[in-house]
């Protein structure tokens, strides 16, 4: 038996249809149908009925279906997206282009890309791809040690709201993080509005945070340079 799920609006939809590449962003729910719109373009708007919402492609004894759509998680979306992207404006495949991607389920909270790749036509391609999804982005430098970029990229209208993210673990799985929904240049400690929750001690620089040998008489450490730091600058550990 399948389960079907109900989405947010906002949320991503992955066609199961063997063959089809289809991803749709819900715009509208109803008592027996979503209304959904592509999600790399905003358009051909269609409406999708509650019985062919699924909420996961395993069915009962593990016969995946045929038919239907399943939830798709806002950091493998736009990791599928930049990806395709770059290769587009390459030319070639690279399975490398896209670092990672992390971000929250709500999409006017966004996240941050890094990508493998610093040249700027590459960051360029990127940032007017992600622009046509519907999202804002900008370059986030402060994200990146060494060789390579990143993108911080949120909701379109949320965009020029302040840019800051909650800081990550030193492991980045399972990171989603909020963003700070205040305005650019705020002096309050920065807040995410839909959770009601304020962060303070997020204020500092972000560290480069690459291991670093052992050095004589010292342990392992990571690198407390800012993160960023010239690539011929070497990590430190302090």
């Amino acid at each position: 038996m399948t389960t079907v799920v109900v989405p947010q609006v906002g949320e991503l939809l992955s066609a199961l249809r063997p063959g089809s590449r289809a991803i749709v962003r819900v715009t509208e729910r109803s008592a027996d149908a979503v209304m959904v719109v592509d999600a790399a373009t905003l358009g051909r708007a269609r409406s999708i009925p509650r019985s062919a919402l699924r909420l996961s492609s395993v069915l009962y004894r593990g016969r995946p279906p045929k038919s239907g759509y399943v939830p798709l998680s806002e950091s493998d979306f736009v990791h599928r997206f930049l990806d395709a992207a770059i290769s587009k404006a390459l030319g070639t495949d690279d399975p490398g282009a896209v670092v990672y991607v992390r971000a929250h389920p709500d999409w006017a909270s966004g996240g941050v890309a890094r990508l493998a790749y610093e040249d700027q036509e590459i960051v360029k391609v990127c940032v007017r791809a992600l622009e046509r999804a519907g999202y804002g982005a900008e370059p986030a430098p402060e994200r990146v040690s060494g060789f390579g970029a990143a993108l911080r990229f949120r909701r379109k209208d949320r965009q020029p709201l302040c840019p800051a993210l909650e800081k990550p673990p030193r492991d980045l799985d399972g990171w989603e993080p909020w963003s700070c929904d205040l305005d650019r240049d705020h002096e309050d400690p920065h807040h995410n509005l839909v959770m009601r929750y304020h962060w303070t001690d997020d204020t500092g620089p972000d560290l480069c945070g690459a291991w670093v040998p052992r050095m004589p008489g010292r342990g392992m450490g990571s690198c407390t340079l800012p993160a960023g730091h010239p690539p011929a600058q070497r990590h430190r550990d302090e």
